[in-house]
This record gives structure tokens, C-alpha cells and sequence, in this order.
């Protein structure tokens, strides 16, 4: 099926659209290695109809089209796909799955992990279980009952008890931007500017707070430090906060970086004496950045 029907048939048929969806959600869970037998998908009538306007063809002579007319067969609303063709569908997700897991136990952080829990309506298909248990035959695979509402209910559980979670592993660099004396020598022209006290400096400098896949106590402060102003009469700092997948970004302009938040800190007196501390708290389902 071409991306330009289904995107119309999106827009236009949206409840069936759904139903469809909904239909082969049913079907995935069902999908196994072993399992041979064909699998009927209901689609729905827009969709036919939809075909026939845009692509001037019948749906069904689309399919025969394909190279699959001994492996699928569409019998007035209900499509029948062998099971081997079923089957090709799980290949990239489930890839994808296997590839992710194997780079999160590569971590010095996960070393040590003995078991992986399975959880998220993906969880549920055997096809995915059979793979992870194959890729991975020393480490326990644990797929809770109702895998697909374990999030919910987590995050049930959280609300009633916050303190659940004790710990959390950061999924990004969290830092500021600040600007530094500029050194030819390592600094790129780009980030070069003068100020108007003569001052050359090098702006966009990724000053980190914290750092990817740092453990850190709910709760407890993180990544406490001090930034001065430039100009002596600057009456306030503006921080801006960036997250970046790079475990050491240098600039915050770099790739996989993206600023997040920014605020501003009113400064009293004069001078480039004065001086803003700037921690980060990690409580709940939120990050609090405080400034002194």
C-alpha cells in the first residue's frame, strides 16, 4: 500500500483507519515462530474504495501486482496473508529491539544485570519474547501478565507513592551554554565575538551539569555550579538549558543537542565579581533547576 492512500485514508476515514490499526494490534499478539496457520485481517470498505479513486485500479489487483498473489489473498473485506508473510513484518521493530537492549547492556552502568522485563503491548508478541530469549540465553526474560498496561499502572503506583523510585539513570547530558576567553588554537572562528569591553570571547561552550547515563538520587541536588557575568553592569544572567545524547557535547550547537528551557536570573550590584549558582534537582516526573 502506497504511504500517499494510507495518509489519505488517515485523514479522511479516521475511525476506520483505527479500526484497523486495532485489528492488527489483535493479530501481532497472536503472530508466533510456529505458528503456520494464515492470519485474516478485516479492511475496511473506505479503503478499497480509496484505492480505486486514487490509483484508478482495484485493490485487489493491487495485491496480485505484488508479488504475493500466492501468499495473500483479499476476499471481499477480509485479506488472508500466509503466516511466513506475517512474519516479515516483525523483522525491523524487532531488530531495532534487539540492537537498543544489546547497547543499554553494553553500558559500564547496566553491567551486572541479570534479568530484562519485558513491558508495553509490543511485550506481548511471542515473536518479539522467542527473539529477546534467543539473543539473550544468560539473562532471566520476565514479561509480566498484562505487559501492555504496565506502564499505566507504574505510573498509577507513582503517583500514589513517589518515593517508589529511588534512583534514576539519565537518558541526557543537561548543561548550560556559557562563553569562554577565545583561543584561536581550539576555538572555531565561528563562535568567536567581541564585547563591548574589548573582551574576544568564544560563545556556545556546552558547560554540562549533568552527564548521560549519570545515577542520581531523587531528591538530591545535582551538577551544582558558579557563573559570572561579563559586563560589570549586566543586571541579569539569562540561562538557557540544552539536552544533548552526546555523553561530552562541546557546543550546544552540536548534532543531537536541543535546548530544552530557558529563564532569566536577576543580579544585583555591579561588577564581574557577582556571581549565579545554578544545581539541578531530580524529584518525580520533573526537573527543577534552581539559581542562586
Amino acid at each position: 500500500m502506497r504511504p500517499d492512500v494510507i495518509e489519505r485514508f488517515k485523514d479522511v476515514n479516521m475511525e476506520d483507519y483505527i479500526d484497523l490499526l486495532r485489528d492488527f494490534e489483535i493479530k501481532k499478539r497472536d503472530i508466533a515462530p510456529s505458528k503456520d496457520s494464515k492470519v485474516t485481517i478485516k479492511l475496511p470498505i473506505a479503503l478499497s474504495e480509496l484505492v480505486r479513486e486514487m490509483k484508478g485500479t482495484e485493490l485487489k489487483s493491487k495485491i496480485q501486482q505484488s508479488g504475493l498473489e500466492e501468499k495473500a489473498k483479499l476476499t471481499g473485506d477480509k485479506l488472508r496473508l500466509e503466516a511466513s508473510v506475517v512474519k516479515t513484518f516483525f523483522q525491523t521493530s524487532i531488530s531495532s529491539c534487539v540492537k537498543h537492549v544489546s547497547v543499554l547492556l553494553d553500558k559500564p552502568v547496566n553491567r551486572g544485570v541479570q534479568a530484562i522485563l519485558m513491558v508495553g503491548g509490543f511485550s506481548e508478541s511471542p515473536m518479539l519474547q522467542e527473539t529477546i530469549k534467543i539473543k539473550f540465553p544468560k539473562l532471566t526474560i520476565i514479561t509480566p501478565p498484562e505487559a501492555g498496561l504496565a506502564v499505566l499502572k507504574g505510573a498509577v503506583i507513582f503517583g500514589h507513592s513517589p518515593k517508589s523510585v529511588s534512583e534514576r539513570v539519565s537518558k541526557y547530558t543537561y548543561g548550560t551554554d556559557i562563553s569562554v576567553p577565545f583561543d584561536g588554537s581550539k576555538h572555531p572562528w565561528s563562535k568567536r565575538e567581541e564585547y563591548k569591553n574589548g573582551e574576544v570571547r568564544c560563545n556556545d561552550i556546552f558547560s554540562k551539569l549533568v552527564e548521560l547515563d549519570q545515577t542520581m538520587v531523587v531528591g538530591q541536588t545535582q551538577g551544582a555550579k558558579i557563573f559570572t557575568p561579563i559586563c560589570e553592569d549586566q543586571k541579569l544572567m539569562s540561562m538557557n538549558i540544552y539536552a544533548s545524547k552526546n555523553k561530552d557535547p562541546k557546543f550546544v550547537t552540536d548534532y543531537r543537542c536541543q535546548k530544552i528551557g530557558s529563564f532569566d536570573v536577576p543580579m544585583t550590584g555591579t561588577g564581574t565579581d557577582r556571581s549565579v549558582m545554578v544545581q539541578m534537582t531530580f524529584a518525580g516526573t520533573e526537573i527543577d533547576v534552581e539559581c542562586k
